[in-house]
């Protein structure tokens, strides 16, 4: 705490960027961060554990910057990443950014804007491609959001759709937003370091759930790299575990702040598309390697957990029809109808179309 006494007033914002064997793109988003037509930051690097280049990469930008803070631990996650960011960290903004991804200009610019400090979170759009993330722009069409609307938000986070004015945001994401550091602070909010998949989304919803308002800049910001060795496609053998924790702290955390009632159908909604993932990534992954008798085994265990039978009869209404039709044969427990569709999905499809 004594470092952020003695730099109190010296960045508006602070970027937590986390480091795990990002060498290929580390300089480009290093680069894009460096490069922004504001100044006042402070950029914090968390290496965890790395093991490529990405730690001598840091190194020679953290010696060459002094705005630059390099920490390196061993390998914990992105969330134990991300938390000692957030421990580190000084800025009246907090702004999360991944270590393959790149940022506009003037990204930074907009997020220091004195008329924001009323705002309690600040949401940009992603770029369809890094071109679109252009400096010199005209002030951005801006939709403001109160504690009465704010809900409506909420249900983007649980059930990704767009409201009319948010087609490019991606609520889920921390990335492409400005978070204030004292109401993390104030809460003692945190990424769940338990929880490998949808961290985010939980994240987003205890901070959305303290705040009084919002705004959205219609403004593309934010260069998510897809590349193949992205975590999306990796097979995850802990999944329903961590799926289920995940509900779990989900609904504790809507019922804490009374606000499960209003968001059950997307609560469930989002339950049936967890339900779905599992089955797709992890029961019928082609790189699951368990028998047929363990995979009939897991499909049992799926089929008879509590929390995915409260939400079975919601399938009718929520998500697309060919998730709608997997969950119709889950529910009826046809194990070779939902498996054919899951390795359907999986070969031509694509994990997202069902999901």
């Amino acid at each position: 705490m004594l470092l952020c006494v003695e730099r109190k007033g010296y960045s508006v914002i602070s970027i937590i960027i986390p480091v795990y064997n990002a060498g290929p793109y580390l300089v480009h988003c290093l680069d894009s961060v460096l490069n922004s037509t504001y100044h006042d930051f402070e950029l914090i690097l968390i290496n965890d554990g790395s093991t490529d280049s990405s730690f001598e990469i840091c190194t020679e930008y953290a010696q060459r910057d002094s705005r630059i803070k390099l920490i390196s631990q061993e390998n914990q996650g992105v969330s134990a990443a991300r938390n000692r960011g957030l421990e580190e960290c000084c800025g009246e903004w907090v702004v999360f950014v991944d270590a393959d991804d790149i940022l506009s200009p003037d990204f930074l610019g907009w997020v220091s804007r004195t008329e924001n400090q009323s705002s309690d979170l600040l949401l940009f759009d992603f770029g369809k491609t890094a071109e679109e993330l252009c400096a010199s722009r005209d002030m951005p069409e801006a939709h403001f959001y109160n504690r009465e609307n704010l809900t409506e938000i909420l249900r983007c986070v649980l059930v990704p759709q767009h409201l009319a004015e948010m087609k490019n945001v991606n609520p889920v994401s921390p990335c492409a937003k400005a978070y204030k550091k004292s109401i993390v602070d104030q809460y003692a909010l945190q990424f769940d370091r338990e929880i490998f998949n949808g961290e985010d989304r939980l994240f987003n919803l205890e901070y959305l759930l303290k705040i009084k308002s919002c705004v959205h800049f219609s403004l593309p910001v934010y260069f998510y790299n897809k590349h193949s060795d992205s975590s999306f496609h990796r097979f995850s053998p802990e999944l329903l575990r961590n799926s289920v924790r995940l509900l779990e702290r989900i609904r504790g955390v809507l019922e804490n702040n009374s606000m499960f009632v209003p968001l059950k159908k997307e609560y469930y909604s989002y339950a049936i598309e967890n339900l779905t993932c599992i089955l797709i990534w992890e029961v019928f992954s082609p790189y699951n390697s368990q028998t047929y008798r363990e995979k009939r085994a897991s499909f049992r265990k799926l089929a008879d957990n509590a929390l995915y039978q409260e939400a079975l009869p919601y399938n009718r209404t929520c998500g697309r029809l060919a998730r709608r039709t997997l969950v119709f044969f889950f529910r009826l427990k046809w194990y070779h109808a939902v498996s054919a569709i899951c390795v359907l999905s999986n070969r031509y499809l694509g994990r997202k179309r069902l999901c």
